[in-house]
């Protein structure tokens, strides 16, 4: 009921490097912005994919558009269903269950700790209240795939063996043109035994929206994937507004040998907050994470995970890379848990940051909770400026000092993204090389200022 649901505050464990203010003062209702104007296929076509074969849901204000959408509905012989939960058929809904009324969220929540939970329960409520509508993405069981991939596994001895069903792409354009104030995302994935589904959401500010006083708009995002037994899902979180303010709780389940591989870069918010919790439900289940955050400014950017392995045989890879400079604040927490049913459980996590000016800063809080007898984990964490050898050697091979500087931060950056770089729109990249230019310029206006050196 409601009264289980705990309104945030800095004193409790989940919020303590929050910075709750952003949130609660951008405008709890969503209001017209004055000279907003419809939106246009011009608008979104720089976040469409380059294969014009792959469906697209475009969601405007908090609806879909089926007009700036394309190829919504089924897919693939009716193997796979994308678009609105107002459109979707019988089977979908059914396989999805109460999209808006169901919070998984909050009832975990109501039966841990709450220095252990990621808060996420007042948010994902307040979603369920007021999203519009929701993007609902679902694929049919793939029997033969699941098959041939448990005949791999028993030939490899139980190794990991990902199914080889066609993947099925879709991309969320999340819209904001004529809204100020809150906005409600929501969107569910329903993977069947043995499919392969992958999907990519960014959330972007058009005409109007764009030119939003900083931190005005906030955008509360909840994104739910059910993984079944040996299928595939992809998830990519590639853009959120920029200058404004960004809240995304991801939840997935994965069954039997199922894998979730999870991506999540952001650099272009004023504030973020993006939580991904996963549960390996099933045995030989896996997770993959992979997360980036640049920050600059006064930006505030906070990532956190929280993983558990809840059956035998699970494995997981987790690495974040931060880069804070000017003012900035970044922040990861990483949970892994591993009760006694977790036997036999692999996990590994590491956060990577550097810290570039003396006024950024990044916290980094990976951690495990290990109840079972029979694990191999690790964890940990580094914050640092660039390495000092690596910036002579490249000074060696003739570049200067400042553009040594750039081709590390880059390289240290681009070396996660390059893991779903075929899924990122050409903006998306195009925005990241622009963040990583104005770190260059910054290396370069450092250099010729002499005697400014990072204390870190």
């Amino acid at each position: 009921g409601a009264a289980a649901v705990v309104v945030p505050a800095k004193r409790q464990e989940p919020w303590r490097f929050t910075r709750l203010d952003d949130f609660w003062r951008c405008p709890a209702a969503s209001r017209p912005v004055a000279g907003a104007a419809a939106v246009s296929a011009d608008d979104v076509a720089a976040w469409l994919p380059a294969n014009d074969a792959e469906p697209v849901v475009v969601v405007v204000d908090g609806a879909v558009d089926a007009d700036l959408s394309r190829h919504l509905g089924f897919f693939d012989d009716g193997r796979a269903w994308c678009g609105s939960v107002a459109d979707a058929p019988a089977e979908v809904l059914r396989d999805a269950g109460p999209v808006h009324v169901a919070l998984p969220e909050v009832v975990r929540e109501e039966n841990m700790p709450l220095r252990t939970s990621l808060g996420a329960g007042c948010w994902t409520a307040l979603n369920a209240a007021c999203a519009k509508d929701a993007v609902v993405v679902w694929r049919q069981a793939d029997a033969a795939a699941l098959a041939a991939a448990d005949a791999a596994r028993a030939d490899d001895a139980g190794d990991f063996a990902s199914t080889d069903s066609p993947e099925y792409r879709v991309h969320v354009v999340h819209v904001r043109s004529a809204d100020a104030g809150a906005a409600h995302a929501r969107t569910v994935v329903i993977c069947g035994d043995g499919a392969n589904v992958a999907v990519r959401e960014s959330f972007v500010g058009v005409g109007a929206a764009a030119l939003l006083e900083e931190g005005t708009a906030l955008t509360n995002a909840r994104t739910n994937a059910n993984i079944g037994e040996g299928a595939a899902f992809r998830h990519v979180l590639d853009a959120q507004e920029a200058g404004q303010v960004h809240l995304h709780h991801v939840a997935a389940v994965a069954a039997r040998d199922g894998a979730f591989f999870s991506r999540a870069l952001a650099d272009a918010p004023a504030s973020a907050r993006v939580c991904v919790d996963v549960d390996v439900a099933g045995p030989g289940g896996f997770f993959d994470f992979a997360g980036v955050q640049l920050g600059s400014t006064k930006q505030r950017l906070d990532l956190r995970t929280a993983l558990t392995h809840s059956a035998p045989d699970g494995a997981s890879v987790q690495d974040i890379r931060n880069v804070a400079s000017d003012a900035a604040r970044l922040v990861f927490k990483g949970r892994i848990d591993v009760p006694q049913l977790g036997q036999r459980t692999n996990a590994d996590q590491i956060c990577r940051s550097l810290v570039l000016d003396d006024g950024a800063s990044v916290d980094a809080m990976p951690s495990l909770e290990i109840v079972a007898d029979d694990v191999k984990c690790t964890h940990g964490a580094t914050v640092a400026d660039l390495d000092e050898e690596r910036i002579f050697y490249l000074e060696s091979r003739g570049l200067s000092r400042a553009d040594a500087r750039a081709l590390l931060i880059k390289a240290f950056c681009f070396e996660l993204v390059q893991k779903t770089e075929d899924m990122v729109p050409a903006a998306s990249l195009a925005r990241l090389e622009q963040k990583l230019r104005t770190f260059e310029e910054r290396e370069k206006s450092k250099a010729a200022a002499p005697g400014r050196f990072s204390s870190i």
